[in-house]
C-alpha cells in the first residue's frame, strides 16, 4: 500500500519533470517494488478534466543517493520493459 505522502511527492516530482505542474493532473500507479538501496514505480498519468491519459513513467528512486530517474513515453509497453529493467 503507498501512503498519501509518498503519492504527492512522485506526483509532484512527475508534474515538474514533465513541466506540468501548473495542470490538474491524475496519476495511478500501476506497479511499486523495492530495489536494491529503493524502489520503482510504474505510474500512468492522467489530465483531470479530460481522463486523457498523458503518458507512462518508470521511476527509480534511490534512497542512498537521493535521486529519481525517470523514464516517460506514451508507449505503455515500451515503459513495462523499462521498468522491468530498472535494478
Amino acid at each position: 500500500m503507498i501512503d498519501y505522502a509518498f503519492y504527492k511527492r512522485v506526483m509532484e516530482f512527475l508534474a515538474r519533470y514533465l513541466g506540468l505542474e501548473n495542470e490538474p493532473l491524475y496519476m495511478s500507479v500501476l506497479r511499486y517494488d523495492n530495489v536494491l538501496n529503493g524502489i520503482k514505480v510504474l505510474i500512468a498519468i492522467y489530465r483531470v478534466k479530460t481522463n486523457e491519459l498523458i503518458t507512462y513513467c518508470a521511476v527509480r528512486f534511490d534512497n542512498m543517493v537521493g535521486k529519481a530517474e525517470p523514464m516517460c513515453n506514451g508507449d505503455r509497453k515500451y515503459v513495462e520493459r523499462v521498468y522491468e529493467e530498472m535494478a
